[in-house]
């Protein structure tokens, strides 16, 4: 909020002295061609020294060159209006003014491309809704994992990577859009909770979540899933119970030429799941 007040003071400035410019320039351009010309040289010149010069040395120029220039106008026997000879004696110092505060206020609007480069990375990496890292963070992670399985001669490393589709999550988000995103986030809450700290949770969008685990027993591999399955089934969607497809591969020394990818990995885990939907629909048939 600080920002945008910050912002919109700092473009109202820039308008006012701009407008206030071309509304001088206006009244100067009354007058005689000499005049108008002087004036253009001035504010030109001023324009120039405030941004080329360090604001130490242009208080000095300023100081210097008004001086010079009252001596001329004001003691000389110039024949002009007093208002004529103020104005352009003001021209200078007023347009390395304008141009300093341009300066100032530019610079000071220069946060906002580098926020916007911000948080263009950190949407990247992370997502805004579930606050889990993204695709961009697993593929990172997986592939350094690869490395460590082709160089295992033992065979003893290795990875399981789960996904967890909330499914009918398109048909929800339709009817129900303003609880999608609160949804995610339970399911986010849940999985932080139940899942290990040395595992690995992110989010791939589609209402897909992604776990990536080290070197589990089956067994407790299991019992971690059956927790989280408990969990999961027990978010309270809008008088309806959530569905939930799984799916996971264990990638080790044996089988990681199959998968040198996370996509590759991914896709395998797709394939099993809409295979379980089949073998589901056979059964209950």
């Amino acid at each position: 909020m600080y920002k945008k007040h910050v912002i919109e003071t700092s473009l109202i400035m820039l308008f006012v002295l701009l407008s206030s410019i071309t509304i001088f320039m206006y009244y100067i351009g009354l007058y005689s061609p000499t005049i108008s010309t002087t004036v253009v040289i001035l504010l030109v010149a001023g324009l120039a020294t405030g941004i080329l010069i360090p604001n130490i040395l242009l208080t000095w120029a300023v100081i210097v060159l008004t001086t010079i220039g009252s001596a001329i106008l004001l003691l000389g026997n110039v024949a002009m209006p007093l208002h004529l000879k103020i104005s352009l004696l003001a021209v200078f110092p007023v347009g390395s003014s304008v141009m300093v505060i341009c300066r100032y206020i530019l610079g000071g609007l220069g946060w906002v491309d580098s926020n916007r480069r911000d948080i263009e990375k950190y949407s990247e990496h992370y997502d805004q809704v579930t606050k889990l890292q993204t695709m961009h963070n697993a593929q990172k992670i997986y592939q350094k994992a690869l490395r460590f399985i082709q160089n295992d001669q033992k065979g003893a490393f290795s990875v399981h990577i789960t996904a967890v589709h909330w499914a009918h999550s398109g048909q929800f988000r339709q009817f129900h859009d303003a609880d999608y995103d609160q949804v995610l986030q339970k399911i986010a809450k849940v999985l932080k909770n139940d899942r290990l700290p040395s595992e690995f949770l992110y989010y791939l969008d589609n209402a897909t979540f992604l776990i990536i685990s080290y070197d589990l027993t089956p067994e407790y591999y299991q019992i971690l899933n059956e927790r989280t399955r408990k969990h999961l089934s027990q978010i309270d969607l809008v008088q309806t119970t959530p569905q939930f497809k799984w799916g996971d591969i264990e990638v080790n020394n044996f089988n990681v030429n199959n998968f040198l990818t996370l996509e590759d990995a991914i896709r395998s885990i797709n394939r099993k799941m809409e295979t379980d939907i089949v073998t589901e629909y056979l059964k209950g048939d």
